[in-house]
């Protein structure tokens, strides 16, 4: 019983699209029964399991849409009066049209016009207009069918607009969502501009060291320029760091106040200035290490909005654990806090806030790994693991 809860609680939308389509499939029923035809029955479950495999992974969602449309407008075809009198068969019942099939078309109008590309949208649009609003024209006998087609394009205008507004919804979503990958592409590039600015002055400094090691110490010569060599290729590591996340713009700008990861205690101190919510712990020596700055900087950033995080999203926590340590030529970032609701619900990217998604921008551009999620009943934890070769 535990488990099935567990699922109907992962699977919210499927269970409610099923109850949907089980309620519409009701009337299917009586309709078949009075009318002595198989057709609604038929119309009723082919439709929406072929609707309900999008749901599966790696399922094409055009190419199912367009299976489901076209077994729509087959059944319509079939039970065409001309085509049943070619068939021989006998006259057909006066009412051949599923209410389970006109949902199952309705949902798919909303599907692709959220989702698909903009071209096959409309096409599949157009299609599943004249399979509901064409049903009762091609299906019906009687002088009811352009009463019955009235409602039916009244339906697929309504799937339309709603299918219009998420995908509305979903495009800003994915814009609001790019601002802040490039802002954080911006901020990181900033960073990295700093440190090359760095290395560049210290080869101007080891090259003129070098003109006077000439003069008077000739032996020495091979030392200075093995550290021009050195300097060089760490400028260059940088370089080619900062061009990839800042994809040819401009980086001019002052380096992030306060984003080194010797800051982490005075930012736990700020968010918790008693001491009795938030247990930093660090590797020793840590906070003295000299560490790459773009490096620092994302571990200080990680720490900065998972504490954000948890002011936002989990206010009721009473113990948030902070763990900041360097293991196998890594920097590790843990934070770990309890207040999340019993459902799982949590900080996740696109759900509300970019915060993560901005981190997660930030960390992929130097080669590392953030995870972020519900490791126990309860209990939240975003995890990032930064590599330090390669990255001076």
């Amino acid at each position: 019983m535990i488990r099935l809860l567990r699922w109907v609680r992962r699977n919210a939308d499927l269970v409610v699209e099923l109850a949907a389509y089980g309620v519409w499939f009701v009337p299917d029923m009586v309709v078949a029964a009075n009318s002595g035809t198989y057709v609604p029955v038929l119309a009723g479950i082919v439709v929406p399991g072929i609707v309900l495999l999008r749901r599966r992974p790696g399922t094409d969602l055009v190419t199912v849409s367009a299976f489901a449309v076209g077994t729509s407008l087959a059944i319509s075809v079939l039970t065409a009066t001309p085509v049943v009198a070619l068939l021989g068969a006998n006259p057909r019942p006066p009412f051949f049209l599923s209410f389970t099939e006109l949902l199952a078309l309705a949902v798919i109008v909303v599907a692709v016009l959220r989702r698909c590309e903009l071209r096959p949208a409309l096409v599949l649009t157009v299609a599943a207009a004249v399979a509901i609003v064409g049903s009762p024209v091609i299906r019906h006998v009687t002088g009811d069918a352009l009463g019955l087609a009235l409602p039916c394009a009244l339906g697929w205008g309504a799937a339309v607009a709603v299918g219009l507004v998420l995908r509305e919804v979903e495009t800003r979503r994915r814009a609001a969502l790019a601002d802040v990958r490039s802002a954080e592409r911006m901020e990181l590039a900033r960073e990295l501009h700093d440190v090359v600015a760095h290395h560049v002055t210290g080869i101007v400094v080891a090259a003129q060291a070098a003109a006077v090691v000439a003069r008077r110490s000739p032996d020495d010569v091979d030392r200075a320029l093995a550290a021009i060599e050195t300097a060089g290729s760490d400028a260059l590591a940088a370089m080619r760091r900062m061009v990839g996340v800042l994809r040819g713009q401009d980086a001019e700008a002052t380096r992030t106040p306060g984003a080194e990861l010797r800051e982490v205690r005075t930012l736990v101190d700020r968010f918790d200035p008693e001491s009795r919510l938030v247990r930093l712990a660090t590797a020793p020596g840590l906070e003295h290490a000299v560490l790459p700055a773009g490096i620092a900087a994302t571990g200080y950033r990680v720490v900065q909005e998972a504490l954000t995080n948890v002011r936002r999203h989990a206010p009721d926590a009473t113990s948030v654990e902070v763990d900041v340590r360097m293991r196998e030529e890594a920097l590790l970032v843990s934070v770990r806090n309890d207040g999340v609701p019993a459902a799982g619900a949590g900080p996740r990217a696109g759900s509300g806030g970019f915060g993560l998604a901005g981190m997660a921008e930030r960390v992929g551009a130097l080669d590392g790994t953030l995870t972020a999620g519900p490791t126990a009943p309860g209990v939240w934890t975003v995890s990032v693991r930064l590599p330090l070769r390669g990255s001076r």
